[in-house]
Formats: structure tokens, sequence, C-alpha cells
């Protein structure tokens, strides 16, 4: 009697517990799609905003390291080409003095390309054309020829250095061949700054000592 009683207590919570285990499942697949739809509807717009053009990188506007040539090296091109020149021809130019002078507490002589010559020797102190090219050639005493450095400056296109009248400056050794410094050399345009209504070059002065 017993074992049959407690048989169907066991029956009745078996029952009970299976039924309860069906609700919750149908409760948990209720959950579910409730946030299956949620998940849907913010795609659509209404939670979730989906990704625009602005908001994906263009890989052509994103931000890569650029070249940017120096427009001073452009500007030298002109005259120079690609490569820094040399001026191992110079004494086949035009000597503007006729017998060493001093400059640079040194005595040098004076050398001007085919570009320079009538602006230098004519001492007007009109602006130099571009590419016009003048060399002082250091020597060992006055009156010596031995060569000992070069001091050279290039006029180059308008633009590279508006500040000194758009002079290259070089110190090379005494071959041409080898540059100790170039470019915007500030003791070079400092000196010169002096003769700077004659386009920072002394002709007149140079022009003057060489008379007879």
């Amino acid at each position: 009697m017993v074992g049959d009683t407690v048989k169907r207590i066991l029956f009745y919570a078996s029952g009970a517990c299976y039924l309860t285990f069906r609700k919750v499942v149908k409760m948990r697949r209720f959950i579910l799609g409730m946030l299956f739809v949620i998940i849907l509807s913010g795609c659509s717009g209404i939670g979730l905003a989906a990704p625009t053009s602005t908001d994906i990188p263009d890989s052509t506007t994103s931000s890569r390291p650029t070249f940017t040539p120096d427009p001073a090296q452009n500007l030298t091109s002109a005259c120079f080409g690609s490569s820094l020149p040399t001026f191992t021809d110079y004494a086949t130019w035009t000597k503007v003095n006729p017998r060493p002078i001093q400059g640079h507490s040194v005595y040098v002589n004076i050398y001007v390309n085919d570009l320079a010559r009538d602006t230098y020797i004519s001492a007007s102190g009109k602006k130099f054309p571009t590419c016009a090219t003048i060399v002082k050639a250091h020597l060992a005493g006055a009156n010596s020829t031995e060569v000992t450095a070069l001091t050279v400056m290039v006029k180059m296109p308008a633009g590279y250095d508006p500040e000194n009248n758009d002079w290259w400056w070089a110190m090379y050794d005494s071959t041409g061949k080898l540059a100790e410094s170039s470019g915007k050399l500030l003791a070079c345009s400092s000196c010169h700054q002096p003769a700077a209504n004659s386009d920072f070059v002394f002709s007149e002065k140079v022009m003057e000592e060489s008379k007879p």
C-alpha cells in the first residue's frame, strides 16, 4: 500500500518537473526570438546605425608619408642639374683683375663665366642674370700662383633666397672638385651685405683696384 502511494507521488512529481521544463524551454525560445527581432530592427537603423562612407577610411586619402621636394633644390637644379657642381675649369673663364687683389684677408684672383662677365666688368650694380657664376681663387701669397681654396657665388632663379638676392655660396678645395660647404651660407651673405645695393657683389671696388 505504502509502495503504491510512493510510486504515485513520484509519478506526479516527475510529471510536474517535465511540465516545468517544457515551460522553461518555451520561455527561453521566446526570449531568444525577441532578441533576434531587436537585433534585426537595430541593423535596419532603429538602434544600430550602419556604417556610412565617411566612417570607412579611404585608402586614397589616408595619412601616408609623402615626399615633398625642397623648392630650393628645384631652383638650384636650373643651374646645376641634379648633382653638386664642380668648378675645375674656372681658370678658362674671364679673369677680371690683371693682378691679385686682397679679399677675405687673402690675395685672390677673380674669374667670371660668360653670364656674369658683362655685368661684373661694367660695375653697374645691376642684378646678375640667373646662373651667373663668380669664382675667387685664394692664393698662397700676393706674388704666388698657388691656389689654396675657391669661394664661389652662383645666381639662382628668383625665390631661392630673396633676402640675399638669390645667391648660392660655396667653399671648395683648390681643385674645385670638393665642396667644403655650400648653399645659403650666412658667413658669406653677411660679408657681402655691404654690397647689397649692387647685388651683393663688390665689382665696383674690384674694378677700381684693378686699374693700372
